[in-house]
């Protein structure tokens, strides 16, 4: 077995038949199932990448192999997949998609029967029980079985119109432009915006192109798109959606995408003074402002969206936000879900009756520093994954890149089709952090930009 594999929080990752093979995919199964024991339920799905099928049939196999009993999704978002955990009894669920900053990178996503995701020292025990072979295969006559959910995305659907004030939503007849990046979500958004009145303008929301490379990511080139839909359709807003639906990028009437700050921001203006709210510390502190404003409790926690979650149960908090496009309403799921976050801003446009950029001029002004480094060329994601590795803890994943610890200060860090954006909040340092990150970013590019030239 490889000892190559990645592990964090909630997902163990690889190349799909390097590191990650449909042997390895096995024995992980095998691992968790037998420490989640024989007559255990344990529910499954993956995005529509061949490699995530390929997995998810062997992980399944182990999972068999130790008398737990599969149910499986086929292809759905991984915000269906926590939200079905707890309302079928399962012990644990189980999601495939494509990685975010590799290519031909699968990641397993592990949470527990409550929806929270593992933390990164029970995917270490998983993944050294199936390095050292310790597993307790099942009789015969006691193999698990492997039944289909046919009617997931329905009943993901009807909870998440129920949510939300779909009436009023309806009577404002919105357009909205969202790029599914491939992803399942395009077997859902149709049919939830259309539950609620919504007209939907649907970018990539086929499966991904034969013998094609995708990212758990919009490209940048994707990302123009949207903006330039949104602007030529007329629509209220757009969205863009990562390949599981976990994270969402939301652009204004205007084509203008939102920090995740100002997103979180925007919601805010909407729920009812006392709400408890957790973000991440690498948020910048226009959001403790806006709490401020409205009255909202709000908790900053260190570390991932399990971090987060975890926080958010024991606190009740009604929202969990990362600097990374996650947002989760723990009162509805505790996975963070891009789909229901789409669907709470609409709702907030209709009950507030204002435009997006109205009400994100109604937040704090945002002075942010700034700088840009041209790609000239060179692979964006091969650039965004050499900072990562680079920083490691110090580099968190988002939508359009990553928010970077750079001199003590948080930098966001993104992908466009021009070039990498960088921008930090004008506090004390701000110019030192981005200017040192930015000469760092330069020579990644450089260096990324000599090895294809020799490849």
């Amino acid at each position: 077995m490889s000892l190559e594999l990645k592990l964090e929080d909630g997902r163990i990752s690889g190349i799909a038949n390097q590191s990650l093979t449909p042997d390895v995919a096995a024995e992980l199964g095998s691992a968790l199932g037998t420490l989640l024991g024989e007559g255990s339920v344990v529910v499954t799905a993956r995005d529509n990448y061949p490699p995530s099928r390929m997995l998810k049939r062997a992980f399944s196999a182990g999972l068999m192999s130790t008398g737990v009993t599969v149910m499986d999704f086929h292809a759905a978002t991984t915000p269906e997949l926590v939200f079905a955990i707890k309302r079928l009894g399962a012990k644990a669920g189980i999601q495939f998609t494509v990685s975010p900053l590799e290519r031909n990178g699968v990641s397993v996503k592990v949470f527990d029967a409550q929806g929270i995701a593992y933390s990164k020292e029970r995917m270490e025990e998983v993944a050294e029980r199936a390095e050292a072979g310790r597993v307790v295969r099942s009789l015969p006559t006691s193999i698990g079985w492997v039944t289909y959910a046919e009617y997931v995305h329905d009943i993901y659907t009807a909870a998440a119109v129920n949510y939300v004030d779909a009436h009023t939503i309806a009577a404002h007849r919105f357009r909205v432009v969202c790029d599914a990046n491939f992803g399942p979500s395009s077997e859902v958004l149709p049919e939830l915006l259309s539950e609620v009145g919504v007209e939907g303008v649907l970018l990539n929301s086929h499966r991904p192109p034969l013998r094609g490379l995708i990212s758990h990511m919009p490209s940048p080139r994707a990302l123009a798109t949207l903006r330039e839909m949104v602007r030529a359709s007329g629509a209220v807003m757009g969205a863009a959606l990562c390949a599981d639906a976990t994270r969402v990028l939301i652009v204004d009437e205007n084509g203008q995408p939102l920090l995740s700050e100002e997103l979180l921001g925007v919601l805010l203006l909407g729920v009812p003074a006392g709400t408890r709210v957790v973000a991440s510390e690498a948020m910048m502190n226009v959001v403790d402002e806006v709490a401020k404003k409205v009255g909202v409790r709000l908790t900053r926690v260190r570390g991932s969206m399990y971090d987060l979650a975890r926080v958010a149960r024991r606190t009740g908090s009604h929202i969990a936000a990362t600097c990374g496009n996650e947002i989760a309403f723990m009162d509805f799921s505790a996975a963070p879900d891009g789909m229901l976050t789409l669907l709470k801003t609409i709702e907030l446009l209709a009950k507030q009756g204002e435009t997006l950029s109205s009400l994100r001029g109604e937040l704090p002004e945002l002075q942010l520093v700034r700088s840009s480094v041209r790609l000239d060329g060179a692979d964006y994601l091969r650039v965004l994954s050499e900072l990562k590795l680079q920083k490691g803890a110090d580099a968190l994943v988002t939508l359009t890149g990553l928010r970077v610890k750079s001199a003590g200060l948080w930098v966001n860090v993104e992908a466009w089709p021009y070039g990498i954006e960088l921008a930090a909040e004008a506090v004390d340092g701000a110019d030192e952090a981005v200017r040192e990150l930015a000469e760092s970013v330069r020579g990644i590019v450089k260096e990324v930009k000599g090895s294809q030239i020799t490849a």
